[in-house]
């Protein structure tokens, strides 16, 4: 039976620019755009306030994550860089130089591994010390547009320019671009966004797209993550506007 889910919150310019990129834990939604700010928002039911404004990054931010045991997030942006937060504070932890076309990247979840996409794979950073630790090939040369690590820290999911979604299953071919996946946190689906404006709910033991939330957003949809806790999920796009949405009943699509 799968899960789906309905919009329940909306904030209109969020950011200056178009938003590329959202995370979400620890009570935050983070949020990273092409104006080369970082925002956090606290989510209250159908309202959506801003918490911490985090600067640094030179160029557009194209990813955010969060780590879900302990309050750190990841930007990386345009500038080359990624910078790891202390999200109670603010403050920035550590600054990696990750080299060119870093647009996804994912933490795991004790906060210890960064994971950043790059062209034809994915390199692994350790988040104290700032060393690569690994580099991984999604066995295409396209471009790795956005990244998710599963909360167990088991399964490395990679949305690529090619349309396919990598390692979380067989690659599905889209008429589109995938630019941002998220697991949920039981980890029976995963939720895309993509250059069309729609939302896709996939089911991780079939492969098959359950659900279309077709014009989600106005423009390019470019980042979604999962509530922690449970129930809800929230994309971002080019519109600059945050969407919210919760689960509704399990059933067919």
């Amino acid at each position: 039976m799968a899960t789906l889910y309905h919009p329940t919150a909306s904030q209109l310019n969020a950011h200056e620019g178009g938003i590329s990129c959202v995370a979400w834990g620890h009570g935050l939604v983070v949020t990273g755009s092409a104006d080369e700010a970082v925002h956090s928002y606290e989510v209250n039911g159908a309202k959506i306030e801003r918490r911490h404004t985090l600067t640094g990054h030179e160029l557009g931010v194209t990813a955010v994550a969060v780590a879900a045991d302990v309050a750190v997030a990841a930007s990386a942006a345009l500038d080359s860089r990624i910078r790891v937060w202390n999200l109670d504070t603010g403050s920035l932890n550590l600054e990696i130089d990750c080299g060119p076309m870093s647009y996804g990247v994912a933490l795991s979840p004790d906060g210890a591994t960064v994971a950043a996409g790059s062209m034809g794979g994915i390199s692994l950073w350790d988040a104290a010390s700032g060393s690569k630790t690994a580099s991984l090939s999604i066995g295409s040369d396209r471009i790795v547009l956005c990244a998710a690590i599963s909360a167990d820290g088991a399964l490395l999911a990679a949305g690529a320019e090619d349309g396919g979604v990598h390692d979380a299953y067989s690659a599905a071919s889209r008429g589109s671009w995938v630019l941002g996946a998220a697991f949920s946190a039981d980890g029976s689906h995963v939720v895309t966004c993509s250059s069309d404006q729609t939302v896709r709910n996939w089911d991780l033991t079939t492969g098959a797209s359950v659900q279309t939330l077709a014009d989600s957003h106005s423009d390019q949809a470019w980042g979604v993550a999962f509530d922690p806790s449970g129930g809800r999920f929230c994309s971002v796009g080019d519109d600059r506007a945050i969407r919210v949405f919760e689960a509704t009943v399990a059933g067919g699509e």
